[in-house]
């Protein structure tokens, strides 16, 4: 690459990392309209201005501390471009052995000369410079003194999350969710019918293709380009999917003729995976669910419910339509689209649903790896306020469940007020019992939590995956039924 295209490829990192930083606009959504812009990029530009980016994103309370030994003024004073022209070129410094140390140094100079602050050139080349030649002797907290703040800097998890996890988990646990979160992530797919031969093409192609440890049609795929390059992908033979999501459609109780609610369903993994099931448990006196209905049409609920079908429910059009665009992909002709707010109660659903699938929002502890904003969006009240949202929810949807029927009640956070605590709340509150999943592995029995407090209760056993176990998100599944 020329200076030229070097500069420009920080410069796109910059613009990026900024709005994110402001909680103005997501990591991903950003990246995705840069990469597109510049779909002219080599492979190795597109990886390199992606390292960057989420790199600064991921470590950047590790990285403001590692620059304040070297600068004399406030990091959180600076002005962002930069504060942020710094972290970058102290990222590259640190972490990307690919980039000598003067190079980084030099661009770093010259984009701040380019984005109008010629005056601090001088400031941004002295910080850095200084970072390269020290950076061997660098001194991070000490952790058994100051556990909160080393975890914090060496992690880059700020102070009120990990007091937050420490008070539910040893040192030891939360240290290595943590690790996790900084690890490069891989793809991972839920594959259908063909699987074989899939998998086969997705080798040919030159992808690392792995198998997951015990769940069927699992997969995950190293060193992607983008999901639209790998072959199969547009014909619908497999969806995107963390293997921890895959639980959901895998464990719920469904049979033959069932009707299913997701009513958080965007954007339809797991009303696609449920979807498949219910046409595979299909006998052949069954006629084929919504064969005859386009996908996504906002049908009428009637008395008797189509059998076999998965109504999936999200709260606006935006997210409807990602659905729609997934279960069109995979042809899922039994899923139909709705845009429902689950907090607002809709007569036309009571007890109507066989299955109700509540993967609720949630703070995302256990993805903060693939969602690194995540982690400094949140502030102490969101949790309160992401608690009371569960339970609106949840007294709400709960209508929509026949009596005996199952609700299957999920998240992605390893956060106990929204796992653990949020079940017993249900069962106290709510007309529901917990109950067991019948096709638990035996490679998840490590992996039970006893919401009862009993171990001898198997009934009152959830499901807690911790970021990394099995390559998965971290993940937390209930199951109930209504009574």
């Amino acid at each position: 690459m020329s200076e030229k295209q070097d500069l420009q490829i920080r410069e796109a990192c910059l613009e990026t990392i900024l709005p994110v930083m402001k909680g103005e606009e997501f990591s991903h959504v950003l990246i995705k309209a840069v990469l597109d812009k510049n779909d002219d990029w080599e492979g190795s530009q597109k990886a390199f201005y992606k390292k960057l980016t989420m790199g600064v994103i991921e470590r950047r309370i590790e990285l403001d501390y590692c620059i304040s030994g070297f600068c004399n003024h406030p990091i959180n004073k600076l002005k962002p471009v930069i504060r942020t022209i710094l972290e970058m070129g102290a990222y590259q410094v640190l972490f990307m052995d690919q980039v000598y140390d003067t190079k980084a140094c030099n661009l770093s100079v010259e984009l701040a000369k380019k984005k109008g602050f010629k005056n601090l050139a001088g400031f941004v080349n002295g910080v850095l410079r200084s970072l390269s030649r020290e950076k061997e002797k660098i001194a991070y907290p000490d952790a058994a003194k100051e556990p909160v703040k080393y975890l914090s800097v060496r992690y880059s998890v700020p102070e009120p999350i990990v007091e937050k996890l420490l008070s539910q988990y040893d040192y030891a646990t939360c240290e290595r969710m943590f690790a996790d979160a900084l690890l490069e992530n891989s793809l991972s797919i839920r594959t259908r019918g063909g699987e074989a031969d899939v998998i086969k093409r997705l080798k040919e192609s030159g992808f690392e293709v792995t198998a997951h440890a015990f769940l069927p049609g699992a997969y995950t795929i190293a060193h992607t380009k983008g999901v639209e390059t790998l072959p199969g992908f547009a014909e619908g033979e497999f969806t995107i999917q963390d293997a921890a999501s895959q639980l959901v459609g895998y464990l719920a109780p469904v049979k033959a003729g069932d009707v299913v609610f997701d009513v958080c369903a965007a954007p339809g993994g797991k009303s696609i995976h449920l979807a498949d099931r219910l046409r595979d448990a299909r006998t052949g006196a069954n006629q084929p669910a919504g064969a005859n209905q386009p996908v996504g049409i906002n049908q009428p609920v009637s008395t008797n419910l189509p059998a076999g079908t998965v109504y999936a429910f999200d709260v606006s059009g935006k997210k409807a339509d990602r659905i729609r665009e997934n279960a069109a992909r995979m042809k899922a002709d039994n899923v139909i689209v709705r845009v429902q707010d689950a907090t607002e109660e809709n007569a036309e659903y009571f007890e109507k649903a066989d299955l109700l699938i509540a993967d609720l929002p949630c703070s995302g502890l256990g993805v903060i790896g693939r969602k690194p904003d995540l982690k400094y969006r949140l502030k102490e009240e969101d949790f309160t306020e992401i608690v009371k949202l569960q339970r609106a929810i949840l007294a709400n949807v709960v209508k929509y469940v026949k009596k005996g029927g199952y609700l299957l009640y999920s998240t992605c956070t390893v956060n106990r007020d929204e796992n653990t605590d949020q079940v017993a709340w249900a069962v106290e509150n709510l007309p529901l019992r917990q109950v067991a999943f019948d096709r638990l592995s035996k490679e998840l029995s490590g992996n039970l939590v006893y919401t009862g407090g009993d171990k001898k209760d198997t009934d009152a056993a959830a499901i807690r995956i911790l970021p990394g176990d099995f390559g998965c998100d971290g993940f937390f599944l209930a199951l109930f039924k209504k009574v």
